[in-house]
Order: structure tokens, then sequence, then C-alpha cells
């Protein structure tokens, strides 16, 4: 099933036929009624398109086509972020997992590569940020977001094709904490205001997700009794100019702060690196999420990186 909004959907069936939207509406009306109105806007869309002979499966697509429940899309874009290959285990394997992000000239989506032979494609470099990639039965997973999955069946390879008016990086990430929203993927340019003391806790050392005490024993749902490790949280308040956020950050990104597992347990050390960074200017990459506690947007922080003045300079200037 095809998980879209009705606009979305009405756009898709004008797009592939040619009637416009007061037709399609009035035949979407015409069959929630036929089905005495037990079936959502949505659902009677898609029943629509199907009558009509549109397929929502290999299709080749923009980003900005892109809709959650599509299968064997074929899609040309920009490689415009890598983020690092996670290594993990299963009770039958050692595995890996990839991610990049892509954009077009309508949008940009997060690719998630599970297949060995296309994340050696980036462990080889032979896939680079700023690579223009064609990638061709993949589906589109989420439940809010979308995002594009490849398997072992699936295929990416180095396209010939230029993307013009491509949205960088720095544009596709970048936005106002005062405009962001659930669920939102971004790149913010902020200044850390405010840094609580750090908190530990203990994980499974394969998949890394929070283990169980119990009898003096650590016991990981997937890998059963184990030898956890320490891992680190910090949470910080980040300030734009315009607004704040709470931010959380986890031992990968704080490392990116020089701030080691050490230096959070050493009280005076911590004063020192905590006072050296109030104030400085990054650039956080990540996931806006609910803090079901406080019921307020929470980012959860992926990525930091220093502000390059000289770089930003000729950003702004273009």
């Amino acid at each position: 099933m095809i998980k879209a909004s009705y606009e979305q959907l009405v756009q898709k069936i004008a797009g592939s036929t040619g009637l416009d939207s007061a037709e399609i509406n009035r035949r979407i009306d015409a069959k929630r009624a036929k089905l005495s109105d037990l079936i959502s806007k949505e659902g009677a869309a898609q029943i629509v398109a199907a009558e009509l002979g549109i397929s929502f499966d290999k299709q080749k697509v923009k980003v900005n086509e892109l809709l959650i429940g599509m299968r064997k899309i074929t899609l040309i874009a920009k490689v415009l972020k890598i983020f690092p290959i996670r290594a993990f285990k299963t009770k039958t394997a050692d595995s890996k997992v990839a991610s990049m992000l892509l954009g077009d000239e309508t949008g940009t989506v997060r690719c998630v590569l599970w297949d060995a032979s296309h994340i050696k494609l980036l462990e080889d470099h032979q896939i680079i940020e700023g690579s223009v990639v064609e990638i061709k039965d993949s589906s589109v997973r989420g439940t809010d977001a979308k995002e594009l999955h490849l398997g072992s069946f699936s295929s990416i390879k180095l396209s010939d094709e230029e993307i013009e008016n491509v949205v960088t990086s720095e544009a596709i990430f970048s936005k106002s904490i005062s405009d962001v929203k659930i669920n939102d993927r971004v790149r913010l340019r902020a200044t850390i205001i405010q840094i609580f003391d750090p908190k530990f806790f203990l994980v499974c050392k394969e998949c890394k997700k929070k283990v169980t005490l119990a009898n003096d024993k650590y016991t990981c749902q997937t890998h059963g009794q184990i030898m956890p490790e320490e891992r680190a949280l910090l949470n910080m308040m980040l300030d734009d100019g315009v607004s704040n956020i709470r931010a959380v950050c986890f031992s990968d990104a704080l490392k990116k702060l020089f701030l080691e597992g050490d230096d959070l347990k050493n009280p005076d050390l911590f004063i020192v690196k905590k006072q050296d960074l109030l104030g400085k200017e990054f650039f956080f990459s990540g996931k806006i999420r609910l803090n079901k506690v406080f019921n307020t947007n929470e980012f959860t922080v992926q990525d930091i990186e220093e502000v390059n003045l000289d770089q930003l300079i000729n950003e702004l200037s273009k």
C-alpha cells in the first residue's frame, strides 16, 4: 500500500493521465459513495489510480515523486553526503549498513545500502560525495520520513548524466531552528549556549542497544548474556540567533567535540572542555524527534563539523 497524502495521489493521477483535479476529485468522491464512505479519500484515490492503469512500482522518478511503499524504483541523483558505515552482528554473520544523502533538482532523500557489494563501492571510493549515481530496483520505506532502500536485488552505478541546479548539501540541511519539524533530517548552524552534565549507560557491544541487569548478569534482547560497553550521552542547548533547541549527543558525535569518555568522567577536565565549547558555533547534522517527557522538539545529533569561515563566505557570496 502506498503511503501518501491525498494531494500527492491526485497529483500523481493528474500527471499520469492528463485529467484535471476536478475530474479526479469527482471520480474519487464517486468511488467513496459507491463504497458507502467506508474507505478513506486516500484509499479511494489509489483504487481510482489502479482503475486508470497507473502503477506506483517500476517507475523512473525524481526525488519529490518518491512515495512510501513504492518498489523497484529507478532514480538518478547526486551524492550529497556519505555517512559513516556501521558494522553490526546478527546471530549468523557480521554485517554492515551504509547510508548517504541523495539529491536532484526537486529534493533530497536518505538512501540506505544493505548489500555488501554496494557498500564496497563506498569503501573503495568508487562512489564519493559529488558522484551522480543511477539506482534501480530500490524500494521506498518509512513511517513519516521516506527513505530509499537498496537490497541485494537492487543496483547502483555511476551515471554520466549531469544534474543541473542540484540543491547543495548546505542548502539541504540548513534550516532555522524555528522551522524544524518532527522527523526532519537537518543541518543546523548553531552556537552551544548550555551544556548539561553527562550521563552514562551500558549497551551491547554488537548491536549498541541498551542492556538489562538481572542477578548480576547483563542481557541483550538480541545477543543474550553479554559483557556490555559503556556509552556517553550529553545534552546541550543550541541557539541559531532566532530560536533554540535541546540537543542530545551520543559517544560518536561527542568525539567531534573532542570529548572522549575519560574527559567526560573527569570533573575538572570536563569543566575546562565545557567552558571552551560554550559560545562556539558548529554545524550540527541529525534528526528532529519528539521528546515525550517535555512534549517539545529535540535534536538527535549524528555529526558535528567546525565552521570553516572561508568556505562559508564563499558559499554565501555565490
